[in-house]
C-alpha cells in the first residue's frame, strides 16, 4: 500500500497547522496536539497520515468528538492511514479544522549509529537530541498539501528547540521551557530539532539570524553568522528578497547537512570542516529560494538541486577565478563519465534525488551544467533576469522544468523547445571529437578548415567554443553544430599553430579516456575487482579484507591475489589492498608510477618525502598498462589501525589520484595530469 494510492480518496488538501507538541526525551516520546485546518472536496471523508507507532487519541471538531479508523488500509511504508468521517453538520463546509490528539515514541539514536546511516534516519528522540523530519510522519499529513505552520514546543529547561518560521513566543514554566515558531507562508513539510544549544540571535538587514551552536563550538559563531550575512546578501541581489523572517545555524548531535525552510542543520563534525562556511553553508542559504519557497514538482523532475549547486558550489569556484571554474566543469563531466553508463543513466526529467555517486552526477552534475550552458548561450543579463521573474511568478508554488523553459522564452525572446528537450527530456550526452584538419596559406590570411564529429546516434545541438593559437595570439569562436559530421572553415590573419575544441569544458559531454587523469573515481566509478592480500600479518589481512566489503558495490567482486586472471589483470578495473609485501598485484603499480611517486617495503615517497610512520596509509591511482580506458588502485596502511581509519574515507576523495594519511587525517592530495586529448591538435 503507498501513501500516493490514497491521493486520489482525500479529494483535499491541508491549509494549516497548529502543533503543540511536548517532548519527553527521556522516555523517547512526544505527546501532541495538532489544531489543523483542511480544504475538503467532495467526500465525506478525510484521510491523512502520520507515524504508523503513533496512537491517535482523540479527534474533535467544532467541539464535537469525530468518528474515525485509525488504520485504514493498513500501513504504507513508516506511516498508517487515518480516516476521518465528517460529521454531518460540517458536511456543507468547505474548510474543517480538526483537533487531533496524539502521541508516540521514535527511538534515541543506537550506539552503533554512524554518519552512513542518515539516510534511514528521519526522527530520533533522545537526551542527546530530537531530529524530526516530515518523513518521519511526527505531525498528520496528506500528500502534496501546501500548508502554513505554527509550532509550539515544550522541552524540559536545559533544550532548546527551533523550527521553521519566526520566534514568537518563548516561556519557562515549572522547569519547562515552552517556544513557539509561526511561519505564515505555506511550505511541504515541517522539520523539528532541539538540543541543549547556547543560542546566539543578531539582526541583518530586518532578518533575525541565530546560531544553535552547542557549547564546545562557541568559537564558530560568528564565522557562520557573518558569513551567512554575506550570502544573504549576494542571493538577495540576485535573484529577489529572501523569503522568510528568519535564519538559523543549526548544529546538530549526528551528521547531517540538510536545508530546510529558514535554518540549515549541520552535524557537529561538519561544522567544523574549514571548507564547510565556504561552500555548503551558502548552498543550504540558497535552498531557501530554490526549493524551499519555489517547490519542487517532482512529475517532471528535481531541477533545484542542480541549480543550487550551479548558484552556489559552482559560483564560488568562479568568482576564484577562471581555472577553479574550469576544473569545477571538468570535474562535472568526469564524474559522469566514470559513474554514469548506458544501464544507468536516465534524463533529467526522471530525477528526483540523489541515491548514489551516479544520480548525484546526473541530477546535481548535469544539470548544473545545463544551466550554465543556458547561461553561455542567451548571455548573463538575459539569465539572470530570467531566474528574477521565475523565483517572482513561481514562489509559494510548486514548479517544473516547463515553467522554467516558459520564463526563460519569455524573457529571452528565443525558442528555446529544443534545447531543454535535448538536454531535459533525454538520457545520455554528446560525445565530440576533432577530425580531419587543413590549413593553408591564402596570399596574406590563413585558411583553417576542421571537421568536428558527434559520436551518438542522435546529434546534440551545441554551441561550440573552438579556440586556435596563432603565433600572434589567441582567437577564440563559437560554432553551432547539428549533424554526426559537420566541417568548419574560416580565415585568420596569423599563422595557426594549434586548434582546441571546448578546452574549458562549456559542454557538458562524456570525455575520451585520454581526458581522464588517473583518480579514484575512475576506479569507484566501474565495475572491479577489489584484491585482497593473501602475505602479511593477521592482523593486517583482516583489516583489508574488512575494506574491502566495504568499498565493494553490488557489481563488484572481491578476490585474493593468488585467485586473479591474466584476463583480469589485462581487462579489468582493479582495487588492490596492501603494499608490495602483501599483495602481489601491488608490484603492477610499482613498476607503472610516474616519477615523482615510489613504493619500496614499508614505505611510501612522493617527491622524495618519505612516510612510513605507523599511522601512515596511502592510495595511488594509474591507468592500467594494458586497458588505458581502465583504472589500478593500490591502497595500503602501515598498521591495522592506519587501514581503519583511513579505508572508509577513500569515496570522498573521488577527484584525486593519491593521497596520503596520517592517524586518518588527510596530508596530500594531488590530481596527476591528463594525456594529449583528442579534442586539440598541433598544426605542422
Amino acid at each position: 500500500m503507498s501513501l500516493h494510492a490514497h491521493a486520489g480518496e482525500i479529494h483535499g488538501s491541508i491549509r494549516s497547522h497548529d502543533l503543540e507538541v511536548e517532548l519527553y526525551l527521556k522516555e523517547n516520546k512526544l505527546r501532541a496536539v495538532d489544531h489543523m485546518c483542511v480544504q475538503r472536496g467532495d467526500s465525506d471523508e478525510v484521510i491523512f497520515f502520520i507515524n504508523k507507532s503513533f496512537k491517535v487519541v482523540s479527534i474533535t471538531s467544532s467541539g464535537m468528538n469525530v468518528i474515525f479508523e485509525a488504520e485504514k488500509g493498513g500501513y504504507a511504508g513508516n506511516a498508517k492511514i487515518v480516516a476521518i468521517t465528517v460529521p454531518a453538520p460540517l458536511k456543507n463546509k468547505e474548510s474543517i479544522c480538526f483537533d487531533i490528539v496524539y502521541e508516540g515514541t521514535l527511538p534515541a539514536l543506537p550506539d552503533s549509529f554512524s554518519g552512513e546511516d542518515i539516510g534511514v534516519t528521519s526522527g530520533v528522540i533522545g537526551e542527546e537530541g530530537v531530529y524530526l523530519s516530515p518523513s518521519s510522519r511526527w505531525y498528520p499529513d496528506m500528500i502534496n498539501s501546501l500548508a502554513t505552520f505554527r509550532v509550539t514546543v515544550v522541552t524540559p529547561k536545559e533544550y532548546e528547540s527551533v523550527t521553521q518560521g519566526v520566534l514568537v513566543g518563548e516561556k519557562t514554566e515549572d522547569n519547562k521551557v515552552y517556544t513557539t515558531w509561526e511561519e505564515g507562508n505555506v511550505s511541504e513539510g515541517c522539520s523539528l530539532v532541539a538540543g541543549k544549544y547556547k543560542v546566539t540571535h543578531v539582526t541583518h538587514d530586518g532578518i533575525d539570524l541565530y546560531a544553535y551552536f552547542f557549547p564546545e563550538e562557541q568559537s564558530l559563531v560568528d564565522t557562520y553568522l557573518n558569513a551567512t550575512k554575506r550570502y544573504l546578501d549576494i542571493y538577495r541581489n540576485i535573484i529577489g528578497e529572501y523569503p522568510y523572517k528568519k535564519f538559523a545555524i543549526v548544529e546538530n548531535f549526528f551528521q547531517t547537512g540538510y536545508g530546510m525552510p529558514s535554518f540549515t542543520l549541520l552535524g557537529s563534525a561538519v561544522v567544523k570542516l574549514p571548507f564547510i562556511v565556504d561552500i555548503s553553508l551558502g548552498h543550504e542559504v540558497l535552498h531557501n529560494w530554490w526549493g524551499n519557497s519555489v517547490f519542487v514538482d517532482d512529475t517532471g523532475g528535481n531541477w533545484c538541486e542542480g541549480l543550487t549547486t550551479y548558484m552556489a558550489d559552482y559560483y564560488y569556484k568562479e568568482i576564484q577565478g577562471a581555472s577553479a571554474a574550469n576544473d569545477y566543469r571538468n570535474e562535472v563531466c568526469r564524474k559522469y563519465t566514470n559513474y554514469v553508463t548506458t544501464q544507468n543513466d536516465f534524463p533529467l526529467k526522471l530525477f528526483i534525488g540523489r541515491s548514489n555517486k551516479a544520480t548525484q552526477a546526473i541530477g546535481y552534475g548535469k544539470t548544473a551544467m545545463v544551466f550554465h550552458m543556458l547561461r553561455k548561450m542567451i548571455g548573463d543579463e538575459v539569465f539572470y533576469k530570467s531566474l528574477k521573474d521565475f523565483y517572482k511568478k513561481m514562489i509559494w508554488q510548486r514548479a517544473n522544468w516547463g515553467d522554467i523553459e516558459n520564463i526563460f522564452e519569455e524573457v529571452s525572446g528565443q525558442e528555446l523547445s529544443w534545447f531543454f528537450d535535448q538536454w531535459v527530456n533525454r538520457k545520455g550526452a554528446p560525445i565530440i571529437e576533432l577530425g580531419e584538419t587543413h590549413v593553408i596559406k591564402e596570399g596574406d590570411t590563413w585558411s583553417v578548415t576542421a571537421k568536428i564529429l558527434q559520436k551518438t546516434d542522435e546529434p546534440y545541438r551545441i554551441h561550440l567554443p573552438i579556440h586556435f593559437q596563432l603565433e600572434e595570439g589567441i582567437f577564440h569562436t563559437t560554432t553551432e553544430i547539428k549533424n554526426n559530421s559537420e566541417s568548419i572553415s574560416l580565415k585568420v590573419k596569423s599563422r595557426p599553430k594549434s586548434i582546441a575544441i571546448d578546452p574549458d569544458n562549456e559542454i557538458f559531454r562524456r570525455l575520451h579516456a585520454e581526458e581522464i587523469p588517473p583518480a579514484i573515481d575512475l576506479v569507484m566509478g566501474d565495475r572491479k575487482v577489489i584484491v585482497y592480500p593473501t602475505k602479511g600479518e593477521d592482523s593486517m589481512k583482516r583489516a583489508y579484507k574488512k575494506l574491502a566489503n566495504i568499498l565493494a558495490n553490488e557489481q563488484d567482486f572481491i578476490k585474493a591475489d593468488t585467485e586473479i586472471t591474466e584476463a583480469e589483470i589485462s581487462q579489468a578495473t582493479l582495487f588492490v589492498l596492501g603494499g608490495v609485501e602483501e599483495n602481489k598485484m601491488s608490484k603492477l603499480v610499482q613498476k607503472n608510477l610516474p616519477g615523482k611517486l615510489s613504493l619500496a617495503k614499508d614505505v611510501f615517497s612522493v617527491d622524495a618525502v618519505m612516510y612510513k610512520d605507523k599511522k601512515d596509509a596511502f592510495l595511488i591511482t594509474i591507468k592500467n598498462p594494458f586497458n588505458k580506458e581502465k583504472g589500478i588502485a593500490l591502497f595500503a596502511g602501515f598498521s591495522p589501525e592506519a587501514v581503519e581509519k583511513t579505508g572508509y574515507k577513500i569515496p570522498h576523495y573521488g577527484k584525486y589520484s593519491y593521497l596520503v594519511f596520517s592517524d586518518g587525517k588527510n596530508r596530500v592530495k594531488e590530481i596527476l595530469s591528463v594525456e594529449s586529448s583528442p579534442l586539440q591538435r598541433t598544426f605542422e
